[in-house]
């Protein structure tokens, strides 16, 4: 047995199957610095430690690139909290302020909000990501406020005008938090878990049944 067989397989073979994962997470870190447009494959291959060529292996473009890292942190997250919500026992102000601390945990502290800023600062130089983002994020997560509404309408805790409530409205403070230090650079960011039970207590009072 020669030492290359002693060694085992070279480190590119090992790390096989955690390579899209490493590249997206090598393009994260990129987008926080640089921005997207600014962003080449060669770059983000550099950062991931492989060739340019193996990008392509797992995604067509860097559009496809974002496109797959939306969905490795932020939709599977939207959708397991969507999962968490249906199985829920709790009062509607418990499971709201319990959806709203998974979404903050996931955009700030997890990371995702760069996703936003992207879209922000550079959305109208790429649109079919715009697009993208409002059809599989979005959407599952103005969703899952809809869901949790009707949720406290058939329990009895809210008012029947919540089923037709606008769920951007509750959704706002959310978004506002993460896009916070891309918009105020520098200021003090609001008190996330204090700001959703300000938010969810304003709903209660117009929503909720006395």
């Amino acid at each position: 047995m020669d030492d290359t067989t002693k060694k085992g397989p070279k480190k590119r073979e090992r790390r096989k199957e955690a390579r899209p994962d490493e590249i997206i997470a090598a393009a994260i870190e990129l987008w926080k610095v640089r921005g997207f447009a600014a962003t080449r494959l060669e770059d983000v291959a550099i950062g991931a430690g492989v060739a340019k060529g193996t990008i392509y292996r797992y995604f067509s473009s860097k559009e496809a690139l974002f496109e797959a890292a939306v969905e490795a942190r932020i939709v599977r997250s939207v959708d397991q909290a969507n999962q968490s919500a249906d199985l829920f026992e709790g009062t509607t102000e418990e499971a709201l302020l319990t959806f709203f601390e998974k979404v903050r945990r996931e955009m700030v502290e997890g990371g995702s909000f760069i996703f936003l800023k992207v879209l922000l600062s550079e959305g109208h130089r790429f649109p079919e990501l715009v697009e993208r983002y409002e059809a599989t994020v979005l959407r599952r997560g103005f969703d899952a406020v809809r869901r949790l509404l009707l949720r406290g309408v058939a329990r009895g805790e809210l008012k029947s005008e919540a089923a037709e409530f606008d769920p951007r409205l509750v959704m706002a403070p959310a978004m506002m938090l993460s896009l916070w230090g891309t918009v105020f650079p520098g200021v003090g960011a609001p008190d996330a878990r204090q700001l959703h039970k300000q938010n969810v207590a304003l709903l209660l009072g117009s929503l909720g049944v006395e």
